[in-house]
């Protein structure tokens, strides 16, 4: 459930038990039948059990709304859903960031905002101002992570396409080739810099990421995990289950905007016949096996991802 619909589902929860014990209250005059058939709902409810965990849900429900109506929760995620549906400025959020950091906020919740700017903008703009400040706030150790989320390819410094498109003169002059072949030259390294700018708004349409739709259109998407974001991971796995007519070479383009190999093995079971081998029993025609794919993450993975493929299993009737 997203942490918008706890609330509204708690609440229709209380609001089912209120009218089992309201029903209760009026059996007086009602046929024996009628009275069977509601002692037959409380041993199906469990109305002890069903108030204890209401009570419980309404807790953390509370300890929720506390901690996802506080100032810096929501600026945040104003922030992050901003940057990701390309609808807040950069300026605005990497002040933001700048804020954070002379505010000595913790140091995952700074660098999961650089990373997040890193991969949409490809690099972060300021990069050296906001070293200079994480070494201030948070000692020279912080340089050690840099390094390594760079390593990564989590976080760098923003590359501009002027610097490319301008270094396009010096390899045009020192090529000696046709001035057609000069032309394609220049126009494949453009082309390769738009790209890289470019690429998130790309991966964001082709793959359908940011979906703007009502709340009841949103709880049938597996976006509703993320509040109208729909994990590039969990979309995969759904063009896997339901793939596009053209199979994955239509997706082909998209998938490269992607980092890392892409590969595709197709396995088929290996068995030798033996000959005390039992022929399985018929089973009904209409009972079809429940079909079960694997999904397997490599690094970690997060709880609304996996929010995210249940809500699709649900979809396929898994």
């Amino acid at each position: 459930v997203n942490f918008e619909q706890v609330g509204a589902a708690v609440k229709a929860r209380a609001t089912y038990l209120k009218s089992v014990q309201d029903e209760k209250d009026g059996l007086q005059g009602k046929s024996v039948t009628e009275i069977k058939e509601y002692v037959k709902k409380l041993r199906e409810v469990n109305i002890q059990q069903e108030k204890n965990l209401l009570s419980l849900h309404t807790s953390i429900a509370l300890r929720l709304k506390s901690a996802v109506t506080d100032v810096n929760f929501t600026r945040r995620l104003e922030c992050e859903q901003g940057m990701i549906q390309g609808t807040m400025a950069t300026d605005k959020y990497l002040d933001y960031a700048e804020e954070m950091t002379c505010c000595s906020e913790p140091l995952p919740k700074i660098l999961r905002l650089l990373c997040l700017c890193s991969i949409i903008n490809n690099g972060v703009r300021r990069y050296d101002t906001f070293r200079t400040m994480l070494v201030q706030v948070h000692g020279i150790g912080v340089l050690v992570t840099l390094a390594n989320l760079e390593r990564l390819g989590l976080l760098k410094k923003y590359e501009s396409t002027t610097s490319g498109i301008s270094g396009l003169s010096s390899q045009i002059a020192a090529a000696s080739i046709s001035v057609a072949a000069a032309g394609s030259i220049a126009a494949s390294l453009v082309a390769e810099k738009v790209n890289a700018v470019t690429g998130w708004d790309a991966l964001r349409r082709r793959l359908n990421l940011v979906v703007d739709a009502s709340e009841e259109d949103r709880d049938s998407d597996v976006s509703y995990a993320y509040s109208g974001y729909a994990p590039i991971s969990v979309r995969l796995v759904e063009k896997a289950l339901r793939p596009p007519a053209q199979g994955w070479t239509s997706l082909e383009e998209s998938l490269k905007l992607l980092p890392g190999p892409l590969f595709q093995a197709n396995q088929e079971p290996k068995r030798r016949a033996l000959y005390h081998d039992i022929a399985p029993p018929v089973c009904n025609v209409s009972n079809k096996p429940r079909r079960v794919v694997l999904v397997m993450f490599i690094g970690g993975v997060t709880f609304a991802e996996i929010s995210a493929l249940r809500c699709l299993a649900r979809q396929q009737g898994g």
